[in-house]
Formats: C-alpha cells, sequence, structure tokens
C-alpha cells in the first residue's frame, strides 16, 4: 500500500510541478484585460473598480483595453490572437457569452469551447421604467394596455442584440404581448425617447435610472431579477408584480484563452475572490445597481449555458432574424 501511494505520488509531481511553476511565475509583466463594450457602461466601470484591486494583489498592472461593437467579438478576437498564458483577460458577460452566439449566423470563434472561465465577478437586475407623468403605473397597466392596444405599446432599449433588447423580447413573450421594441444607439437617447414621450416605456440596468427616479424624472415599475433592489424599493420583481416567469439576471465576469495553464486561472480566481469579499467593493458594486458576487468558473459555464438555452428560445418565440 505504501509502494502504491508513493508511485501515484511520483506520477502526480510533474503536473503539480507544472502548476506551481506556472503559477510562481505569473505575472512577470502587465495584465491585460479586454472590454468588449464602450466605456462608461456598467461592465466597464465593474472592472475599472476591480482592475486596480487585481493589480495591487498580481504586483502587475492591469491595464484595461475597450474594443467595442458588434457584440462583444473584436475583444473576443483580440485575446484569442493572443497566447493562451493569462496575460490577457476578457470580460465575459451575458451579452457576449450568452446572447451573441444566438444572436449571430456565425461567429469567429466558438463561445464554449475557444474560452475557459476565470471567476464571476457580478450580477444585475435590469429595470422597466416609464416617465414620472405616464399613465402606466405598474406592469399590470404596461400588459392590460398591451393587450388592449396590440402592436401599439413601444418598448425602448439599447442596441439590438443587447440584454436589454432580449429582456424587452422576453417579456413580450412571457406576458403574451403584441409590442413594438425599438432599438436606440445609447442609453441616453432611450432615455429621452422615454422621457419625450416617443416610447412608452424602457428597459435599462439600474445604474443609470436609480437617479433618474430620484430626480422624479422617471418612475421604475419593476426590477427584472428575483428580488427587489434596495435603492428602487418601489420597483417590486415582475415576476411578482404581473408577468409570472418573467426572471431576467445579467452577470459579468473574467475569462482566458483556453488552454490557458490552470495554476494561472486558479490565481486569478483566488485574488477576486478576496476582493469580491471586500466591503468597498460591494458597497461600489451597489452603487452601480449591480451585486459583488464572487462564483467559479463551473458556476460561470451554467450561467452561460442556462442562457445559451433561454435566449435561443426568444429568437426562435420571437420570431428575430439573426444578425
Amino acid at each position: 500500500m505504501k509502494r502504491r501511494s508513493a508511485l501515484g505520488a511520483l506520477v502526480a509531481a510533474p503536473f503539480l510541478t507544472r502548476l506551481s511553476w506556472a503559477e510562481e511565475g505569473y505575472p512577470s509583466r502587465p495584465v491585460r484585460l479586454m472590454i468588449g463594450y464602450a466605456a462608461g457602461g456598467t461592465a466597464d466601470i465593474s472592472m475599472r473598480i476591480l482592475g486596480p484591486l487585481l493589480a495591487e494583489r498580481l504586483g502587475q498592472p492591469v491595464v484595461i483595453e475597450n474594443r467595442g461593437g458588434a457584440g462583444g467579438i473584436a475583444a473576443s478576437q483580440a485575446v484569442l490572437s493572443l497566447p493562451a498564458d493569462g496575460y490577457t483577460l476578457l470580460l465575459a458577460a451575458s451579452g457576449n457569452f450568452g446572447i451573441s452566439p444566438v444572436l449571430f449566423k456565425s461567429l469567429p470563434f466558438d463561445a464554449v469551447k475557444d474560452f475557459d472561465m476565470v471567476a464571476q465577478a457580478a450580477q444585475f437586475d435590469y429595470v422597466f421604467a416609464v416617465a414620472a407623468r405616464s399613465e402606466l403605473k405598474s406592469m399590470k397597466d404596461i400588459v392590460d394596455f398591451a393587450k388592449a392596444n396590440p402592436g401599439k405599446l413601444n418598448i425602448g432599449t439599447v442596441q439590438v442584440g443587447s440584454a436589454q433588447f432580449f429582456a424587452a423580447e422576453f417579456f413580450k413573450s412571457i406576458a403574451g404581448i403584441s409590442a413594438v421594441t425599438i432599438p436606440f444607439r445609447t442609453t441616453g437617447e432611450v432615455l429621452s425617447a422615454v422621457r419625450g414621450g416617443d416610447v412608452h416605456v424602457m428597459v435599462e440596468t439600474i445604474a443609470p435610472i436609480v437617479g433618474q427616479v430620484n430626480g422624479g424624472v422617471l418612475r421604475a415599475l419593476g426590477v427584472t431579477g428575483s428580488a427587489a433592489f434596495p435603492a428602487l424599493p418601489d420597483a417590486l420583481p415582475i415576476s411578482q408584480n404581473g408577468v409570472p416567469g418573467y426572471v431576467v439576471t445579467g452577470w459579468n465576469g473574467l475569462a482566458v484563452r483556453a488552454g490557458t495553464p490552470e495554476g494561472v486561472v486558479q490565481r486569478i480566481n483566488r485574488e477576486l475572490a478576496v476582493i469580491l469579499e471586500r466591503d468597498d467593493v460591494k458597497k461600489r458594486f451597489a452603487e452601480l445597481g449591480t451585486v459583488a458576487r464572487y462564483d467559479t468558473p463551473q458556476a460561470m459555464r451554467a450561467l452561460q449555458a442556462a442562457d445559451l438555452e433561454k435566449w435561443g428560445g426568444v429568437m426562435r418565440t420571437s420570431r428575430l432574424e439573426k444578425q
């Protein structure tokens, strides 16, 4: 028995040594973090909160680079064009990992096989909001109006393919209503449209809505998650507020090119776990309308799988054309 144990240890030793070397020498130079969205959004700001703290723990700068456009495709391609050594990280989010693969006819990569998940960093909901003067006072009002006036309810979101756009399409499907989803280029344009009465209701992340609600410009009617958000106490979960079964939750975290040494992935994962437990990080994320949430690579992969199934179903039921 002792001899067998010793032999097993000798067989495992080279693998353990490789992991140790990969981790011990990492990083020896700056690390890049690629974000497939424009600066200023929730995902971008959350990563800019984490970047300096991760740099502090790794002992090397973390340089953030925005490569927006095409649902995160450009940033993903950039990561895949570089070695699988952990020196280029990618923002992995429900948009580029859960929606783009079902939205586009083809991608120049496989969003599952070509990347390894590192760690989840945040979870967030979306909110349905109307102009403060709107006659629509609840989610039930929205559903009732749409059913009484098929095709006349307008829902504003940012661009086609965004999580907000798909959240609107899913809402129409679950609620059994006929409505028009109108995509705009930026959140600012959506806000202007709902304030000006060009659309009846908008769907957006929580952060840009809170100030508008507190300022008396908008009224938040419901959140897409399974629980109310503290900063919007009057906006109940939509699943409990007129549309049973409607739950949409966004997430983001980090990924790397597939084949990155396991020891490197584990190192980044451990550092993020520590960072996301900090009270100041939780507070800053909450101000963004997000929840600082660490989870494992396996949990992130499960989130991706669930999103691919959900949004693929929305594509079929809503008869959306692939881009």
